[in-house]
């Protein structure tokens, strides 16, 4: 059967977009065209896109929010699969325990801002770092969103999961899920949901921490220009990626539509017509510029994805 086959009989199944541009799924606005690509709005849906992808191997990208993430000029060949419609209203859990300790169960493509609203106007704590973080409840969890004084790894209790190999679905307990700095490693898994911790608290302060928390992101970052947030990994506390490349001359610098940010030298930011080569040409720019002065080599955070 012919790869336009394979794709036509696809297509015709799920109501897929083909030739779809990539570039309207990232906060980058930068990529090239998928071949096919799905946005399932329930679990089922995705089995069976799995499944029937799997059975014609078609290769699978999995996308969220798409804020982390940077797409290929080339884009991305088979079958995207977007998440952010994979969701249902996420509900409360009251506590059981008596330890002021609440729970929310959202899904994976509930966006990270909704869950921080719900915990905000219920008095819970435990979300206030993730003020202004844009993205996905599912693409957060992925990359271990935080900043330097919390991630989402301590809110976590479980993860409901979907094997892409056996297509079966598995909910985690967090003693057996693998958190690191920026990274949950998956190991074929896609997540579904999660349930999270939170305390009950008074409702003021967790409203006054959560503003100031946003206001820190407001003023320090170009939160309204095209990026994928913080570009690099932070070395270290005592040397974060944004001081190095600051220190090293680089802010303001330019290639294309692509221009380190003026605000905060670890944001990458898109003028209005970079491409992602534009983009590349200058993490690679940061990248030599900082270990020739400082013998330090920069770890990328954004996940670059693609032909």
């Amino acid at each position: 059967m012919t790869a336009d086959k394979i794709h036509t009989d696809l297509q015709k199944a799920f109501g897929l977009l083909s030739r779809e541009p990539l570039d309207r799924y990232t906060s980058f606005r930068v990529g090239g065209l998928a071949d096919l690509l799905a946005q399932p709005r329930d679990r089922q849906t995705l089995k069976a896109l799995l499944r029937a992808a799997g059975e014609k191997d078609l290769p699978i990208t999995i996308i969220g929010g798409g804020t982390n993430t940077l797409i290929s000029d080339k884009g991305i060949r088979g079958l995207v699969i977007v998440l952010k419609k994979l969701k249902s209203s996420p509900s409360i859990i009251e506590d059981i325990t008596g330890e002021n300790t609440i729970q929310i169960k959202a899904d994976a493509g509930e966006r990270l801002s909704t869950i921080c609203r719900l915990a905000l106007d219920n008095g819970l704590s435990g979300l206030e770092f993730a003020a202004g973080i844009p993205g996905t409840l599912g693409g957060a969890i992925y990359m271990n969103a935080g900043t330097p004084s919390r991630d989402i790894s301590q809110a976590i209790i479980s993860l409901d999961l979907i094997n892409s190999s056996t297509l079966k679905f598995q909910t985690i307990e967090k003693k057996d899920l693998e958190f690191s700095y920026r990274q949950l490693k998956t190991h074929n898994m896609i997540i579904l949901g999660a349930v999270l911790s939170l305390k009950k608290t008074d409702p003021e302060i967790v409203k006054k921490n959560f503003e100031k928390n946003l206001k820190i992101k407001n003023t320090s970052q170009p939160v309204s220009q095209a990026s994928a947030g913080c570009f690099f990994k932070n070395p270290s506390p005592e040397n974060p990626a944004g001081k190095l490349i600051e220190r090293a001359g680089l802010k303001g610098k330019q290639i294309n539509g692509a221009r380190i940010s003026d605000l905060h030298a670890n944001f990458i930011v898109n003028e209005g017509n970079a491409r992602c080569e534009d983009i590349l040409a200058l993490k690679n720019m940061v990248q030599e510029t900082v270990f020739e002065k400082y013998k330090i080599k920069l770890e990328t955070e954004v996940k670059v994805i693609g032909e």
